[in-house]
C-alpha cells in the first residue's frame, strides 16, 4: 500500500480555507520542559498542561527545552521536539481530505492509524496519511522525511518520487525531492535518523546542541550526496543537494566549501557561467579567511575569461598575484591571460 506527500505551493494556502465544525481533538500526554499552547482565536500563548484537550485551531509551541506528545482520538501520536510550532487542524470545508495539522517549523514524529485521505502540510507541502510512521522536518526552504513504517509518494510539481519504509528523501523549496536513499546501509544517515528519535522523544534527554550536531550530521551527508549525484550525471539533483547544504549548516567554512562546489558543479557540469561567478564572489566577499578563498579567486578569473571580460579577468588575476605570490594555479593563470 502507498501513501502520498504532496508538495505543490497551494498546498502551503490550504491552512487558510475556513475549517468546519468536525473538527481534531487530541489531548497532551506527555510535556517537558516549556510547552505553551494558544487557543483558536486568542492572540497570546499560555503553558500547556498535561492532560489539557487540544482542538482545531489551537497552536502547540515549544520552547528551546520543550517537547511535547499529542495522542489524536483515533490512538495516533505526534511527538515534538523543542522550537517546534504545530496547528492542530481538522476537516476542511467543502472537501473530503481531513486536514490533521500544520507544522509551522521544527521536527514532528507522526504514528498514525490507518485512515483514508489525511494529511499533515507544511510551508511548503503536505505528507499524506493513510497509517504510517514518518519523521519530518521543517527549517527555512529544506524538509526531511525518514519513513520506518508504510510508503508514500514525494510529489512536487515536478516529479513523483516514491519513498519506502527504511528511506529517506529531502527537498528544498520548489524543487524536485531528492532520489530516496536508506538510512539503514549509511552510517551518517543512521546517526542522524537515531538523533531524530531523540529529539522527539519525551524519555531521551536532549539539548540545542543535539539540533546543531543533527544539522551538521545531514550537511555532511548531503555534500558527500551531491558529490555521488554529479558524478552519476543527475547534476539537477546535486544542485539540490548542495542547496540543502548551504541552506542547513551555520559554519562560515563549511559554507565555504559548500559555494566552491556549486560554483564548481556550474562552470563544469551545468554551464552556467553566470551562476558559477556569483558563487565565487560570494565566497571572495564573505569567506575571505577560509581555504577555500583561493581556489574561489582563481574559479572568478576562469569564469571571466569564458565570458571574454578580460579586463576583469585582468584585474582578478593581478589581486591573486598579490595575495598568492606562490600560488597553486600561477602556471593555469598564465596560459588562461596568453
Amino acid at each position: 500500500m502507498q501513501y502520498i506527500i504532496q508538495l505543490p505551493i497551494i498546498l502551503a494556502l490550504l491552512i487558510l480555507v475556513p475549517i468546519a465544525s468536525a473538527s481534531q481533538k487530541a489531548s497532551l500526554e506527555q510535556l517537558s520542559g516549556t510547552v505553551e499552547l494558544r487557543r483558536n482565536g486568542q492572540d497570546f500563548f499560555k503553558q500547556a498542561r498535561i492532560g489539557q484537550n487540544v482542538t482545531n485551531g489551537d497552536i502547540l509551541r515549544t520552547g528551546a527545552d520543550g517537547k511535547a506528545i499529542l495522542r489524536l482520538i483515533d490512538n495516533s501520536i505526534l511527538s515534538f521536539a523543542a522550537e517546534t510550532e504545530f496547528m492542530l487542524g481538522g476537516e476542511l470545508a467543502g472537501a473530503e481530505d481531513d486536514l490533521i495539522g500544520y507544522l509551522f517549523r521544527g521536527i514532528a514524529r507522526a504514528i498514525l492509524e490507518k485512515r483514508r485521505g489525511s494529511y499533515i502540510t507544511t510551508p511548503t507541502g503536505a505528507v499524506g496519511i493513510r497509517g504510517t510512521d514518518i519523521t519530518l522536518t521543517h527549517t527555512s526552504e529544506t524538509e526531511f522525511y525518514f519513513l520506518d513504517e508504510g510508503a508514500v509518494e514525494v510529489r512536487t510539481d515536478e516529479a513523483t518520487i516514491p519513498l519506502e519504509a527504511g528511506n529517506m528523501t529531502a527537498s528544498y523549496a520548489k524543487r524536485k525531492p531528492l532520489p530516496p536513499s536508506p538510512f539503514t546501509k549509511s552510517a551518517g544517515l543512521a546517526k542522524a535518523r537515531s538523533t531524530l528519535s531523540a529529539l522527539t522523544s519525551i524519555e531521551i534527554p536532549s539539548s540545542l546542541k543535539d539540533h546543531a550536531q543533527l544539522n551538521e550530521i545531514l550537511t555532511r551527508w548531503i555534500i558527500n550526496y551531491a558529490h555521488y549525484l554529479a558524478d552519476s550525471g543527475r547534476h539537477d539533483d546535486a544542485e539540490t543537494a548542495l542547496l540543502i547544504a548551504e541552506d542547513l549548516t551555520k559554519r562560515q567554512a563549511v559554507q565555504g566549501e559548500i559555494l566552491l562546489q556549486i560554483g564548481g558543479l556550474y562552470v563544469y557540469r551545468l554551464n552556467d557561467v553566470h551562476g558559477a561567478l556569483r558563487a565565487y564572489r560570494k565566497i571572495l566577499r564573505d569567506y575571505q579567511d577560509t581555504p577555500y578563498f583561493e581556489k574561489a579567486l582563481f574559479g572568478a578569473i576562469r569564469c571571466f575569461h569564458l565570458l571574454k571580460q578580460q579586463e576583469k579577468a585582468a584585474e582578478y588575476t593581478k589581486w591573486y598575484k598579490r595575495k598568492f605570490p606562490r600560488g597553486k594555479f600561477l602556471h593555469e593563470l598564465d596560459a588562461l591571460m596568453q
